[in-house]
């Protein structure tokens, strides 16, 4: 990747303080890359936030966590034991059908329920969180957490083309579970109980097909590489900042408000994952959690009831009932950092925004959440 060979301003943390450096301090997310889960440009990244954060008085840390192994790899791993499946059950229909039992559980399990069964078996990745305050007992009084992704997307040429053309309604998990899986093991048991003719075998190479061509897909999205970031990937983390700042001193500095900048978020929220399933981490059972996803150009903000493909995860949309901008409700297909918080028992809203606007809908979900709120009246 040429991004990797250009300079960056996290590339002059090592030099002497000038006065070039100085002026240039408060804009250290002016330029540079963001990279993928693990990747140097990441790490940089990470420094350039953390830079950015001590900028406006706020301390601040990285924090490396494990993660698992990238969403093209589970979807492939669990593809080739559908396709598996099909071929035992040619001679042993009732192998392979609980072999593709087997594989759906665990598929399903975890897309929809975040609940590793056969995807332990991948190799796991390692990426980087921003947090500020940094981890410790400061965490226990934090009234409210606001969070955002600050990763470059991996290019994915099939799903952006379901994403396009069927608005969301037709997605990859879909396809394998109801098309691959279940239509497999549909013409399985249908063979491991005498049944077989010509028609039954055509269905049966149909939803072997299904599971192939997803095979291909994540192989062209292998080889599609990663695209090269822009400042729009960056643009998320700002708007949080600005918002985080605003609280800051309409409080006097005593806000209880939190930043988190999580890596793989998406790579179905992975750097979120790591950090909620962290045991030692304490909060408060009201904690709330606001997430930024970046909208559309001349969009207005929204905000989201669901969360989630396979199982969606109900939301607090409500955290944003008092703003004046009257933010919309949509659902959201992929799973975030809010999802993720949902299912830790915190309420959790996702903000589809850009610019100031979506500044202000953060900021009104942050102030409906706190306990003293007229939402929580």
């Amino acid at each position: 990747m040429e991004a990797a060979d250009e300079t960056t301003p996290a590339d002059a943390s090592t030099d002497p303080a000038t006065p070039e450096r100085e002026g240039r301090k408060g804009d250290v997310l002016a330029s540079g890359p963001t990279g993928v889960a693990g990747s140097d440009l990441e790490r940089k990244a990470a420094d350039r936030l953390v830079e950015e954060l001590e900028s406006k008085g706020r301390a601040a840390r990285v924090q490396e966590v494990g993660i698992p192994a990238s969403e093209a790899a589970t979807v492939a791993l669990h593809a080739l034991l559908t396709v598996a499946a099909s071929l035992v059950g040619l001679k042993w229909p009732a192998i392979g059908a609980f072999i593709c039992l087997i594989a759906l559980f665990s598929f399903y399990a975890e897309r929809g329920l975040g609940l590793r069964l056969i995807g332990r078996a991948l190799p796991g990745r390692r990426t980087t969180n921003v947090l500020s305050p940094p981890p410790g007992p400061a965490w226990e009084d934090v009234e409210v957490i606001l969070a955002t992704g600050y990763d470059v997307p991996d290019s994915y040429p099939v799903g952006t083309w379901l994403s396009r053309r069927f608005s969301g309604r037709l997605t990859t998990d879909r396809i394998l579970v109801y098309g691959g899986m279940l239509g497999t093991f549909a013409a399985l048991m249908l063979r491991a109980v005498g049944i077989e003719d010509t028609a039954l075998s055509v269905f049966q190479t149909l939803t072997t097909a299904i599971p192939l061509a997803l095979i291909a897909a994540q192989v062209d999205r292998r080889l599609a590489g990663t695209p090269v970031a822009t400042q729009e990937d960056l643009a998320p983390a700002r708007d949080v900042m600005a918002a985080a700042q605003e609280a800051d001193d309409e409080s006097e500095g005593d806000s209880g408000v939190a930043i988190c900048l999580f890596g793989a978020e998406y790579s179905s929220a992975g750097g979120a994952a790591a950090f909620f399933a962290d045991r030692r981490l304490k909060l408060k059972p009201e904690c709330a959690l606001v997430n930024l996803v970046r909208g559309a150009r001349a969009s207005s903000p929204e905000v989201t009831g669901s969360e989630g493909d396979l199982m969606p995860t109900r939301m607090n949309p409500e955290l944003a009932a008092q703003s004046p901008l009257k933010p919309g409700v949509v659902a959201l297909r992929g799973q975030t950092a809010a999802t993720v918080a949902r299912r830790r028992g915190l309420r959790a809203t996702t903000v589809v925004g850009r610019g100031e606007a979506g500044v202000d809908v953060v900021l009104d979900a942050a102030d409906g959440a706190l306990p003293d709120s007229e939402a929580n009246r």
